[in-house]
Parts: C-alpha cells; structure tokens; sequence
C-alpha cells in the first residue's frame, strides 16, 4: 500500500488495518472504529486506506460505505491496490441502489412515489455520492495499465490516481486523451463499446469517464526506491495538458543529480553533492585480483549501479539519499498542491477549466 500520508488530507481513518501475521491475520478489520465519523465535529478530506483488501468482508466495506454516505460534509479519499475487487463491488452496489429506488415506480399521483423515502431512493439512485472519492494506487505503467482501466470502469463522482511511491515511468495520456481514432488493434470494438472510459462513435473514441485528480510521489524507509523527477514532470505535463488537478507529495529519501564529465574524479564523471555540497565522484570501485573492492580499480557508474548511499537512475542522472525532509516536495523549484474542487470534479475538463 503506497504512503499517502503527505497528500492534502486532515486525518486518516483506519476502521481497517494491515497486521504483520500470515493468511486472514493480516488484515484486521475494527467494529469498534466504523461509527468514528458519526461523531467528528470538523470536515474536510479523510483517508480511508485498505478498505478493499481482498481480505476484508463484503458487509464490512458496506458498513463503511454507509457511514461515509451518511457524513456528506466529510470528503473521504478511498485508495487501494485491489482495483477489481473494488470496481466490481462498486458496480454491484450502485445496481442494487437503482433496484431500490425502482420499487416506487408507480404513477405521480399514488403517494408512495412522492414520500421522502422514495424521493431519496430516486436521488441516490441518480448518482454515487459526491463525497466518496474513489482511488487506485500505481506505481509504474504495468500497474497503471490495469487499476486504472478498473477505475474507470468504477461508478465515482471523483477518481483519483496515486503514483507513489513512483517507482517508474507512467503514460496517462491514453486515460485522458478526450477523443482518438480508431485504431486497426480494436477495429473489431462496435459501435458504442466502452473500453477505458471511452465509447466508440463510428471511426472515433470519445472519452465519457473521467480521472479528476493525480497525486505523485517518491518513496522512503530502507527499501525506497529513488524517483527520476522526469516521471513526476511527464505526470504534472500531462494533468496540465488536460485540465487535471495534480498534487506533488514528495521527493522521498533520494534527490537527483546531473552526472557530468570531469577528468579531474576518479572514473572521469562527477555531480554536485545535494548531501554534502561539493562535487563528488559518480564511480564505484570494482573487485580486484585478491577478490576483495581495496585492490580494485574504480570505474565510472553506470544505469542501475548502486552504492550505499547513491543509485545511477540513467546515464546523466544520480539519486543520492539525503532523507525525505532534506528531499522535500519542491518539484523544479515549486509546489504543486493542486485539488479538485466540489464544482469542479465532475465535470468535464474544458468545462471545468472555463470557470478559472
């Protein structure tokens, strides 16, 4: 489960938990947490991770999702892993919303068609709530190819998409695009076939479900990974391009280096230090005749060499770990805390970019 800690939210509600055991024990879902947001005096944007865990019970995701339809002035932000798992639930309980409101279809003037609780099954009927914002988490393209598409395909007044720990590049123009042709790959698709939140309309694709907001962000702890800030950049251009709010959460525990020729370092590259200022050398030593690193010679690093504190992203990049606050979320030299709006998220983006 990716860290989302340093997204734009005031607290995170954890009615389920992941535990350190084997098989059903670990995940640990709580009763006694499920009423928390009944009693909240203040509002704003909550996260509610894990709550699709393949492990947890069907009637428990319900319980949640009730309490959280119950609390509309609560925004509650839902991110998982388990995409399918939670298309799937989703549809099926926006389907047995619609058989609900279905049951007072009778003529306007019987009274069961204008009492309050038909009125209400017919409003919820209509839409999903505003304020269950639906996430998936990806951390490279294989990841993003399928949780996104089951993103998609997830009935959501709000869609989130949260790159972190970004690990690899990642595409979303095909999940943006508003409109492509069709191409010879799904020249056999009908006329009107949904694929990827687009509908095919003769010899073009025309986006109908849409992505409202992108967070991104690198790793930390002894296993992070360094993130290349050209996929944070690809990700802010594209949410740019198509009027998507994007939040840049952070650099992780590594910042990047230009590596750039100099004759005067061991293996005839070096960078500047983001840790310890000065230039330093971009080479590691190699094992020498008595098989041990002493008595070896040093070469210049390339892709995917690793020392103990640096790790060669390309060939004219270094990751150097300085620690996740001496990283910080500037992302070329700015922040970027963009967040979707309540006026704004459901709309579509030329719309929403109009009021601007």
């Amino acid at each position: 489960m990716a860290d989302i800690a340093a997204t734009p939210t005031s607290r995170t509600w954890y009615p389920v938990t992941l535990g350190t055991g084997h098989g059903r024990n670990s995940v640990i879902w709580h009763d006694d947490r499920v009423d928390q947001p009944n009693r909240w005096k203040k509002t704003g944007r909550v996260l509610v991770p894990h709550l699709f865990h393949h492990l947890v019970p069907k009637y428990f995701i319900t319980r949640v999702l009730d309490v959280m339809e119950a609390n509309p002035t609560i925004t509650f932000v839902v991110p998982t892993e388990h995409a399918v798992r939670m298309s799937d639930f989703v549809q099926k309980r926006e389907a047995g919303m619609r058989q609900h409101a279905a049951r007072f279809h009778v003529p306007p003037d019987d009274g069961p068609h204008a009492s309050p609780v038909a009125k209400s099954a017919r409003a919820r009927a209509a839409k999903p709530p505003a304020n269950i914002w639906l996430a998936v988490t990806v951390n490279d393209q294989w990841t993003a190819k399928t949780r996104i598409r089951a993103l998609l395909e997830t009935p959501a007044e709000t869609r989130v998409v949260v790159c972190e720990p970004l690990t690899g590049p990642v595409d979303l123009d095909p999940f943006l695009t508003e409109r492509r042709d069709v191409t010879h790959p799904d020249a056999d698709a009908p006329e009107d076939a949904v694929v990827d939140g687009m509908v095919r309309l003769g010899d073009q694709w025309h986006r109908t479900e849409r992505l409202h907001w992108v967070i991104a962000g690198g790793g930390f702890g002894p296993n992070a990974r360094p993130l290349h800030p050209q996929w944070a950049r690809d990700l802010r251009d594209a949410c740019a391009q198509h009027d998507v709010p994007f939040f840049f959460t952070q650099h992780g525990d590594y910042l990047t280096a230009p590596v750039v020729d100099d004759p005067a370092f061991s293996g005839g590259r070096a960078y500047d230090d983001p840790l310890h200022g000065g230039r330093s050398s971009a080479s590691l030593r190699e094992r020498g005749p008595s098989r041990t690193f002493r008595s070896g010679p040093r070469r210049a690093m390339v892709p995917g060499d690793r020392t103990r504190h640096t790790w060669m992203l390309d060939q004219d990049t270094i990751a150097v770990r300085v620690g996740r606050k001496s990283a910080g979320r500037e992302l070329d030299g700015r922040l970027h805390d963009a967040v979707p709006s309540s006026s704004t998220a459901t709309r579509p983006p030329a719309e929403a970019a109009a009021t601007h």
